[in-house]
């Protein structure tokens, strides 16, 4: 499936700075040209969060309480995973179908 419209690739930005809100905004933006980029909108927060937050709870627990800091980064780590699975699951795979053509 083509998208409709020919749609940037700075919508990525939006949920990179701006976490769910600019997800949740570039997602109704794009889903009516291209469902692929909108869903991966969806999915870059997850992903951010996860690693983002995992890694700097960590830094910040680590000295004072490393059970939770620990506790804190397997979660993230975890976040992460799940938003990765879910982006391959619905999200990129669409990209993939191209339809290449070998000439023998």
């Amino acid at each position: 499936m083509q998208p409709e419209k020919l749609r940037s690739n700075w919508w990525y930005l939006l949920p990179i700075f701006l976490g769910i809100i600019g997800a949740i905004i570039a997602y109704f933006c794009l889903k009516n040209d291209d469902m692929v980029k909108a869903r991966t909108c969806i999915c870059i927060p997850i992903v951010t969060f996860g690693l983002v937050g995992g890694i700097i709870s960590y830094f910040i627990l680590r000295k004072h309480n490393p059970s939770r800091a620990k506790l804190f980064l397997y979660i993230g780590i975890v976040l992460t995973i799940i938003g990765i699975i879910s982006q391959l699951s619905f999200g990129v795979i669409e990209d993939f179908d191209q339809g290449f053509n070998v000439n023998v």
